[in-house]
């Protein structure tokens, strides 16, 4: 029996399975913190090591029902993939209440044990290919290898077009067809009840896509904003660096100047939120050529190096929303170079606001 199919399975598979690990980590960060992004490596390892343990128990019965078993796997993880991370937001865990709430060390092993379960699908479907084609292990190795590294890259570059919930769906999607590309040998009828399964999981996943929506922790200062009247969110951007949204409210204007002195006789002018990932919130200015609307930037803490010298230049490490820009024209700073990691948020400043 011909190997080209479960090749092209566990290319697949591989590559959904690193795409899928990469795009949790972007998950964490929105959802969470960052710093919960990297226990994603340790969940992922638990999956597939509860997996090799398990392999290693049944493998000869595992051997016997090979195929079954490995599209089984193969849909398990497109299913689990989308299921878990819906599931996860259900669970009612803070970061900030672990001090005084010891649930939350409950409900964050609930986290690891139920995220670690699409790797463990995956990682059986991948080790039960290894047990069959023995003969084929450097062709299956390579295949997972090559897989892997192509789906870590390639959810990178996906990130750029698509909003992480949306790339959640195209990994299902990828998954799926391992599957399909798994059910090539079996015979005519075991196929074709394969793909009608395969194509109902799919045209769900795909019409349940727009409803898929992220459950931002309470805590995030986004989140805060948002209770108040007015605040509306009036664009976003999305890619591997972050998840960009704009706030405006025209009810309960905001008044972003942390630290303002009191002797300030200027008040800030019209803003807009700018937040990455929920948090980290700057402001874009509304500046229309009147230096004197920027004569609250005076009264800042961080106006005090223009005080103690004449600047001619400045090197801003980050750009945000501007605030800083502004603040250096007001001082006529003649050279100000601004390094910004994020080219959205260039796109967002300079021309979309």
């Amino acid at each position: 029996m011909t190997i080209r199919p479960v090749l092209v399975a566990v290319f697949l598979l591989s590559a959904a399975a690193l795409s899928y690990e990469v795009l949790l980590m972007r998950l964490f960060s929105i959802i969470q913190w960052h710093h919960f992004a990297y226990m994603v490596i340790g969940l992922a390892l638990l999956g597939y090591g509860i997996s090799g343990a398990i392999v290693s128990i049944f493998q000869q019965t595992l051997q016997r029902h090979f195929f079954p078993v490995f599209i089984t796997a193969i849909i398990l993880f497109a299913v689990t993939s989308a299921g878990a991370f819906l599931i996860a937001q259900q669970i009612p865990f803070n970061a900030e209440e672990i001090l005084w709430d010891n649930r939350q060390l409950w409900f964050l092993c609930g986290l690891f044990l139920l995220l670690s379960v699409p790797f463990f699908f995956a990682a059986t479907a991948i080790c039960i290919a290894f047990l069959y084609y023995q003969k084929d292990t450097a062709r299956i190795y390579a295949a997972d290898l090559v897989g892997a590294g192509m789906g870590s890259v390639g959810v990178i570059l996906l990130l750029f077009w698509l909003f992480p919930q949306q790339a959640l769906v195209g990994i299902v999607t990828v998954s799926l067809l391992a599957a399909l590309a798994a059910s090539y040998p079996l015979t005519r009828k075991s196929r074709l009840m394969a793909i009608v399964v395969i194509a109902v999981l799919l045209s769900g996943f795909l019409l349940g896509a727009e409803f898929i929506q992220l459950k931002i922790s309470p805590y995030k200062s986004q989140q805060q904003v948002m209770q108040i009247t007015g605040a509306r969110v009036v664009a976003q951007r999305s890619s591997p660096l972050g998840l960009l949204s704009v706030v405006e409210n025209n009810t309960v204007p905001f008044r972003y100047a942390p630290g303002l002195s009191l002797n300030a006789r200027n008040e800030p002018p019209p803003q807009k939120a700018l937040f990455t990932d929920g948090d980290g919130m700057t402001v874009i200015n509304q500046f229309q050529d009147d230096i004197q609307q920027l004569a609250f930037l005076d009264y800042l803490p961080s106006a005090l190096p223009f005080h103690l010298q004449k600047l001619p230049s400045v090197l801003l490490v980050g750009g945000g929303g501007g605030s800083d820009i502004l603040q250096s024209l007001y001082h006529e700073v003649s050279a100000i170079d601004v390094l910004e990691m994020n080219p959205q948020v260039i796109e967002l400043v300079n021309d979309t606001f």
